[in-house]
């Protein structure tokens, strides 16, 4: 699901299997306290680790930036940054499995180039809170 707010600032949820599955409705009546097209995800950290100098890095930060923001429409990328000192960056991820996620991240620009290598952290949070007007996983 994903978190949907109005411009006059009602909140809703929306099921992003409704997309592929008319099965389910875009937006279920609420409270929704079970859904048979549930699935849960996993939480990731990804660490990038720059292998190679700052200006060849940048040279690729732009398509990076772009294969984020597609991924994060997707509901996979939901926070990213570059460390300070700017030796790598960190991603928050969510999705399915850890093998969807190396896929996607396979595909980054950064790592195809070899300006980076990944490091992929799982784990399973307990402990998740929610931010209103945050896409949750």
């Amino acid at each position: 699901m994903r978190v949907a707010t109005s411009r006059r600032g009602s909140t809703f949820f929306r099921c992003s299997r409704a997309d592929v599955d008319a099965r389910f409705a875009r937006y279920p009546p609420l409270p929704v306290r079970s859904c048979p097209g549930y699935e849960p995800a996993m939480l990731f950290v990804v660490l990038l680790h720059y292998t190679k100098e700052l200006a060849e890095v940048d040279a690729v930060r732009a398509d990076h930036v772009r294969h984020l923001e597609a991924h994060a429409a997707r509901g996979i990328f939901h926070a990213w940054a570059r460390r300070d000192p700017p030796t790598g960056g960190v991603l928050v991820a969510a999705a399915p499995d850890r093998a969807t996620l190396e896929a996607v991240v396979a595909q980054d620009p950064y790592v195809k180039a070899g300006v980076a290598r990944a490091e992929i952290v799982e784990f399973a949070a307990g402990n998740v809170r929610y931010f209103p007007n945050t896409p949750m996983p």
